[in-house]
């Protein structure tokens, strides 16, 4: 009895040590995940191209989430690969549904994006002037740096085109005593009513 329960334990110890380590995926997400310091990288994905891949030379968006687990605010002050001649950081502040180019993005302790951590797409990336042809299925290297976190470096996919995928914005933002004013959504003749 001894030698039989010795070789199945041997048998087992061989068939779970055997072949490559299981990938493990994180459930409901899209795209690359990673980490720098205390800032949290989610569903990294540059957006499908209208066919097979971008071609040199065309721009690409990069749709993202990013978080602070941090007690202090930080920002993204940096974004580059060399796929691409420049990427560009882009905000919805107002969250008016226009995205206009910045320098930084900046992230609340403990929190998301500052005044639109709730709102979902109001901030992505423009990689401008693709330096080679980028085949949709891909991964794209693409490096964030933060001022106060470390900085990462994560391939990232280049999503295949799927029905109703693409460069989306947040129909309206969160309403907080941090939003600045003009930015809260305004309610409509009949909610006003009520």
């Amino acid at each position: 009895m001894k030698l039989l329960t010795g070789t199945v334990v041997v048998l087992l110890f061989m068939v779970a040590s055997c072949g490559a380590p299981q990938r493990v995926l994180q459930s409901g997400t899209v795209g690359a995940n990673g980490e720098a310091g205390d800032v949290l990288l989610r569903n990294i994905h540059v957006t499908p191209p209208g066919g097979d891949g971008y071609e040199q030379g065309d721009d690409a968006v990069v749709q993202f989430a990013v978080f602070n687990r941090a007690g202090v605010a930080d920002a993204l002050i940096g974004v580059r690969s060399d796929a691409a001649k420049d990427i560009v950081m882009h905000w919805d502040n107002e969250c008016d549904g226009q995205a206009e180019p910045v320098e930084r993005l900046p992230l609340l302790a403990d929190g998301g994006v500052t005044r639109l951590s709730g709102a979902l797409l109001a901030y992505h990336l423009e990689m401008v002037d693709l330096s080679r042809k980028v085949r949709a299925g891909t991964d794209i290297a693409i490096t964030f740096e933060f001022e106060r976190a470390d900085s990462t470096t994560l391939d990232v996919p280049v999503e295949a085109a799927v029905e109703g995928i693409g460069l989306r914005h947040p129909r309206r933002c969160p309403v907080s005593d941090s939003a600045p004013p003009g930015s809260r959504p305004v309610p409509s003749s009949t909610e006003a009513q009520r």
